[in-house]
């Protein structure tokens, strides 16, 4: 009766022996891929960092970049408004030379009720070149101040676009 149990024993022990075999092993394997899977994440974690550090790099050049064009376009918009202002103060010194101009010329005129023809044609035409002079003025003004501002947005657009400078390390 013995040897009827000792081979249910026998094979109960082979039954333990396997799973016991295969246990180990599943563990073993599990650790193994456990371990790949953690190098995994780490290499991931790394490049995510560096990704990161690099995006953040990029931003601050960008940026820097952005607010120097800024700060040049308002330094050209602060000097072609001085020289507005200089040629301003050039042509009201004409429009005053014209106007002395003017009235020494009908002066004389004053005797003629209604004015020579000559005179009234002289008053015209510097009234005209008065005001075309300070339209002309205010739209090269305007026309400095759109030129200065569409070349400071393309410097922004190329510096946004441009790859970004790689260091002599790498």
């Amino acid at each position: 009766m013995i040897a009827k149990y000792k081979l249910w024993l026998q094979g109960g022990a082979l039954v333990v022996l396997v799973l016991l075999g295969f246990g180990i092993g599943w563990s073993w394997q599990g650790d193994r891929w456990e371990s790949k899977y953690s190098e995994r994440e780490t290499e991931y974690a790394e490049a995510r960092a560096e990704a990161e550090r690099q995006a953040r790099s990029e931003e601050t050049r960008r940026a820097a970049a952005v607010e120097g064009i800024r700060r040049e376009a308002r330094e050209r918009i602060a000097a072609a408004e001085s020289d507005a202002a200089a040629d301003r103060a050039d042509a009201d010194g004409m429009r005053e030379e014209l106007a002395n101009r003017t009235r020494r010329a009908t002066q004389g005129a004053g005797a003629c009720p209604g004015g020579s023809p000559a005179t009234t044609t002289l008053i015209l035409y510097s009234e005209l070149l008065d005001r075309a002079d300070a339209r002309a003025s205010e739209l090269a003004q305007e026309a400095d101040r759109r030129r200065i501002a569409g070349l400071a947005c393309e410097e922004q657009y190329d510096s946004l676009n441009s790859p970004p400078k790689q260091s002599a390390s790498l």
